[in-house]
């Protein structure tokens, strides 16, 4: 393959072709532009049928993208999926030695015969068919949580909401409006009883997970509920909508004077009419209390919104009260900036400082006395306000961490979900059927969190809409003659999808959970652990041709 330039314009493409036709046991060979264009498809499968072909191996780009693509060409040919072979001469080669044409070239050769050395090895592999139960477990019942489970009830399927708290809505309860006006405590009061009135979701507040086992398509759960008791059910698919908590702050006198608010407590104020807001004639807003640093160096991408969204509802109400912004970025994304401009036409103030110049606040009689670094004026200036408004930081919901044991996923460094893939599978985990949704995988706007909750569903129902799903065909297998039941693949398989059966005295795979990466067959003594697609002499095959 070509892959238009990024192969061809580096390797001698033709040159490859030629030496590929010269190697033992090809029959057929053939350049393509595109490999992966429909043209190429229906030629790869006319020639696997009109040449008898008992093996395929396509030299192009990346086996994690367009491996799958070309093992159904070869299936629509009536051949094995698993009689395929991928030489990557993009990402290995072209990409690496672009400015090395000669040397891409042969290393291009060496790696297409390692794979066809490979290749005559390879197996033809069956993989097994596991029945699809079409309920779903929901962990959280924030408003990622209600959106998918309403989305999965519009197209007919079962849901379990689990939520910590004693009542659904999560973050979202605590807003009254949104930046574009809506009233946010009617529409959580509007999703609440289209949840209330649904037979297809059924709620469990004030509940624990104690426990999840099984496997894409069968899971069973088990909560305990501070009044129920313990509760058991089955389920196919997992989606994980934790949500996320607000940092408990101590900077800037939070919790030491009542003229210091979070921007959540101010916009409770603002709709309930306060006395404190009304008479206050000025108010000074900080931004990223917390976040975006050493500890937490990530941005909590809604909180310039909420300041804003919050400084226009104060100069709605009295256009001559005095509004600051000290911020260190704003951050309004998407079309929010319109409202960001609207609050600058509007003299909402906005004062610039630097990390390692940040605000400094005390108590001035009945006043808080802020001083802060100007950069336009080059100098400290103090101003004196009535009101304190702090924009915290966002943390991860510290449940996440057991959750991620339960169902073997993984969290980044601090403390959120991480996707399997951020642009190939953004919602998916690595463990197939579990999914996750909302403020669980990073803190986001609740626009965004709702879209995301209905990509999840979209991506779970690719596995309800099914009664049957194929598991992995390359997975481990055990030789049980040569198995001494040490059990130190037990240990180290981070699926648990290996096991010492006592009844048969050595290791069994459970080929559900197996994800064929191998770690089983490395640390086995005995070599009675292989891997289908990846045993010995395929390996050994490769190696020798090299």
């Amino acid at each position: 393959c070509h892959c238009g330039i990024n192969i061809g314009g580096v390797v001698d493409v033709p040159a490859v072709v030629a030496y590929a036709k010269t190697l033992p046991n090809v029959v057929f060979t053939m350049e393509n532009l595109f490999t992966c264009s429909q043209d190429a498809a229906v030629k790869m499968g006319e020639v696997i049928k009109e040449n008898n072909l008992t093996r395929v191996v396509v030299a192009s780009c990346s086996p994690r993208t367009h491996e799958g693509l070309f093992q159904e060409n070869c299936e629509k040919a009536g051949l094995n999926r698993y009689l395929f072979e991928m030489a990557n001469i993009r990402d290995q080669n072209s990409w690496v030695h672009m400015h090395e044409p000669e040397a891409a070239t042969e290393k291009a050769k060496d790696l297409v015969r390692m794979a066809i050395a490979k290749a005559q090895y390879l197996k033809p592999l069956k993989p097994g068919q596991l029945s699809v139960n079409h309920a779903v477990l929901i962990i959280g019942g924030g408003l990622a949580g209600i959106s998918a489970a309403l989305a999965l009830a519009d197209q007919g399927f079962e849901s379990h909401i689990v939520e910590k708290q004693f009542e659904l809505g999560g973050a979202y309860r605590h807003l009254y409006y949104t930046l574009e006006g809506l009233d946010t405590k009617k529409h959580l009061a509007s999703l609440l009883q289209k949840v209330r009135d649904s037979k297809l979701i059924h709620v469990y507040t004030g509940a624990d997970i104690k426990k999840i086992e099984g496997f894409i398509g069968a899971y069973k759960t088990t909560i305990e509920q501070k009044k129920e008791g313990e509760t058991r059910f089955e389920h196919g698919v997992v989606i994980v909508a934790t949500g996320a908590y607000e940092l408990e702050n101590k900077e800037y006198l939070q919790g030491q004077s009542a003229q210091v608010v979070l921007q959540r407590e101010l916009e409770k104020l603002i709709a309930e009419k306060d006395v404190k807001v009304s008479a206050a004639k000025s108010v000074v807003m900080i931004q990223c209390v917390g976040s975006r640093n050493t500890e937490r160096p990530y941005c909590s991408r809604y909180c310039c919104s909420e300041a804003i969204k919050n400084a226009l509802k104060l100069k709605e109400a009295d256009s001559q009260k005095d509004v600051t912004i000290l911020y260190r970025d704003i951050r309004t994304f998407g079309l929010k900036e319109d409202y960001y401009k609207k609050a600058r036409e509007l003299n909402v103030k906005f004062i610039r400082y630097d990390e390692d110049r940040k605000p400094d606040v005390r108590q001035d009689g009945n006043q808080i006395a802020v001083r802060v670094f100007d950069p336009i004026l080059n100098e400290p200036i103090e101003i004196k306000t009535d009101l304190l408004a702090l924009s915290v930081g966002t943390v991860p919901n510290p449940a996440n961490e057991d959750i991620g044991k339960m169902l073997k996923v993984p969290t980044n460094q601090d403390g959120f979900f991480l996707e399997a893939h951020v642009k190939l599978r953004p919602v998916d985990f690595q463990t197939d059927g579990v999914f996750m949704c909302g403020m669980a995988h990073a803190p986001k706007l609740s626009e965004e969190a709702v879209v995301q909750a209905f990509a999840a569903v979209s991506r779970a129902c690719t596995i309800l809409t099914k009664d049957y799903i194929e598991a992995e065909g390359k997975t481990a297998y055990v030789t049980k003659e040569r198995c001494m039941a040490c059990g130190l693949c037990e240990i180290n398989c981070p699926y648990s999808a290996i096991a010492v059966e006592a009844a048969e005295n050595c290791a069994v795979v459970n080929s559900v959970l197996c994800k064929g990466c191998g770690v089983c067959t490395a640390s086995c003594r005995m070599n009675a652990a292989d891997l289908n697609g990846f045993n010995n002499e395929e390996v050994l095959a490769q190696i020798w041709a090299l």
